[in-house]
């Protein structure tokens, strides 16, 4: 008996430790794959699988798991699940060596949430309590963006006095210098920037402190906060940090006694929802004086629309549809809009050029339209004809039909003119005409007789009858039409948008013989030699970015209040840059002026800017 007690007991514990063994490595499958899913930031899949885990009874897995779910549901804004999920942690594990990451995450968890201030105090916290160096220099970089917001002084106090550690006191004086700057004490910031230990003081602070010790030289001044909307990762990313390098360099350049700015940066990730929530928050900041949006259409269009009700001015640079000021009432556009642009082609192909026959080939869709219409309507006001419009549909890899009516229209116009010239050129005397020209004489002229042109022989016939063509064009499709052209011998002027703007294809030997002589009307404009990217739509980023900072830092500001720097960008009659010039018109929220360059077959050479419907000449070209 006691034999078979022993041999069930022995059975029995054997059964209990396999089950054992393959709950831990069901556990440790479940939490490998819990991490994979959160490091490719499918958060809810992670969430799941450690709801699951958690739901029975994991042991040592308990730990690591609670401090995932809390932030994979940071990661899913799910902020009142977050919170509680690291209160219970708090309560569980109070002494947990995962103290650093709870408290690193909890500053997360503050700043989507728009507390920078306990966001500042939950970093710090993290500092304090960790020892490893790779999460440092995370928490480092994350403190690094909440400096630069206007943190109460009261805490930077606080914390000051709490503080042990030389690498956090360098930093409270950091963000205490700054909040001087921001208040327009200069004196105070020198002041505070003094007691830093640079031998302390952590690397990517640097340039910040550097920047705060040259605006302490300046004369006591406000700055304006200015929160920067853009993409910096996610698809739109290279664009994104294209427009903020500009940004950044245009502030740099800017004058010493001009206007001070203060970046707030906020990644949109590419994301619109996202764009347009971290556009409501940064508008709850009352030190926030403007906004600055690079974002794509859909999302400038999302968030003028929630700021409606507010007084925000919203400065945009790559928006140039229509007047958003009709939605926003302080929405201003720093770059003039692509009808303004297409107005001043159609000034400068009649009016300069002195072009009378004019054929319009577009893409059949919003962009087209608004460039068309206006195009249209400034050349019948001028006394001009547009003798043909030609539309296209989808990427133009084929517009045979569309070129080859323009042919026919040419040949018309040919034909026109060589009847005209006809009736002109005949020779009668008056007086003969009144007796000996009878109607039989005209019955019995010979009729003449016309050479058939075969579709192989008409096409290779140069005609100049059609004077210019205009081609606003999106973006990416110059590569399409550059080699297209040629084929159709019209010797006709090129007016072209910013889009034609890409020196790598009009080089190219199929091309840019063609088109020498091509003309663009666009909004900015940047030499060959300026050309700091490889592609033609980041070097417009950067330039939309330099320019907008520019502008900012050129206006004549006593104060940081919203208000102030509508009023002030109301009022601004001109700010000029590096091939961009801002002047308003009629409506004072956008900028009514473009460039003029021309493609001389090797390089693009600055003519002129147009200004109020003129067009000023540039002397000495580059």
């Amino acid at each position: 008996m006691n034999l078979l007690r022993t041999i069930i007991f022995l059975s029995s514990f054997s059964i209990l430790i396999g089950q054992s063994w393959m709950q831990k490595q069901r556990f440790d499958r479940k939490f490998n794959q819990s991490i994979s899913n959160y490091d490719q930031g499918k958060y809810e899949n992670c969430e799941v699988l450690l709801k699951e885990i958690l739901s029975e009874n994991p042991g040592v897995y308990k730990e690591p798991s609670l401090l995932l779910l809390f932030k994979a549901q940071i990661g899913l804004n799910k902020f009142e699940n977050a919170r509680q999920s690291a209160k219970q942690f708090l309560s569980d594990f109070p002494e947990s060596d995962y103290l650093p990451n709870v408290m690193n995450s909890l500053g997360d968890l503050s700043v989507k949430e728009g507390n920078f201030s306990t966001a500042y105090r939950f970093y710090h916290r993290a500092l304090d309590l960790s020892q490893d160096n790779l999460l440092n220099e995370k928490i480092h970089k994350k403190l690094y963006k909440v400096i630069q917001y206007e943190l109460p002084i009261s805490l930077i106090e606080e914390l000051t006095i709490m503080s042990k550690s030389i690498e956090s006191q360098n930093i409270h004086l950091i963000a205490a210098a700054n909040i001087s700057i921001l208040n327009g004490r200069p004196d105070d910031a020198a002041l505070s920037l003094s007691k830093i230990k640079s031998n302390s003081l952590p690397e990517i602070y640097i340039p910040f402190f550097e920047n705060l010790l040259k605006a302490s030289y300046r004369s006591p001044a406000s700055s304006l906060t200015i929160g920067l909307v853009l993409p910096l990762t996610g698809s739109q990313s290279e664009i994104g940090n294209a427009f903020l390098n500009g940004f950044i360099e245009g502030e740099k350049s800017g004058e010493l006694n001009g206007n001070r700015l203060s970046t707030i940066i906020n990644d949109t990730k590419s994301e619109n929802l996202h764009a347009v929530n971290i556009s409501k928050k940064l508008e709850q900041r009352n030190q926030i004086s403007g906004m600055v949006l690079q974002v794509d259409q859909e999302a400038t269009l999302a968030i003028t629309s929630v700021l409606s009700s507010t007084d925000i001015p919203v400065i945009l640079s790559e928006y140039r549809f229509n007047d958003l000021s009709k939605i926003h009432s302080q929405t201003f556009l720093t770059h003039s809009t692509i009808a303004i642009d297409a107005k001043n082609s159609a000034n400068y192909a009649v009016n300069s050029l002195g072009l009378y026959s004019i054929a319009v080939v577009a893409p059949a869709d919003e962009y087209g339209e608004i460039q068309v219409d206006a195009f249209i309507k400034e050349v019948n006001r001028l006394g001009a004809n547009v003798v043909a419009t030609v539309w296209y549909t989808g990427e133009p890899k084929n517009l045979r039909r569309q070129f080859k009516y323009l042919r026919k229209v040419a040949f018309d116009l040919l034909n026109e003119k060589e009847d005209f010239d006809e009736a002109l050129g005949m020779e009668i005397d008056s007086l003969d005409a009144l007796f000996d020209v009878s109607i039989d004489d005209y019955f019995d002229l010979p009729s003449t007789k016309k050479q058939k042109m075969s579709s192989s022989d008409s096409a290779k016939v140069v005609l100049e009858t059609l004077q210019g063509i205009y081609l606003p064009i999106r973006d990416g499709e110059l590569e399409f039409l550059g080699t297209q052209l040629p084929m159709y011998n019209l010797k006709a002027k090129i007016i072209g948008n910013l889009n034609w703007k890409n020196l790598d294809i009009l080089k190219k030997e199929n091309i840019g013989p063609h088109l020498k002589g091509l003309s663009i009307i666009a909004d900015f404009y940047n030499t060959s030699n300026d050309t700091l990217y490889n592609n033609s739509k980041l070097n417009n980023a950067y330039y939309r970015g330099f320019n907008t900072a520019q502008l900012l830092t050129s206006l004549n500001i006593q104060d940081a209040k919203r208000v102030t720097l509508a009023k002030a960008l109301s009022s601004l009659n001109t700010s000029v840059s590096k091939g961009y010039y801002y002047s308003t018109a009629s409506n004072n929220k956008i900028n009514s002026a473009s460039q003029l360059f021309e493609f001389d077959g090797n390089k693009f050479i600055h003519k002129g800017t147009f200004i109020s419907d003129s067009l000023l000449t540039i002397i000495n070209q580059d």
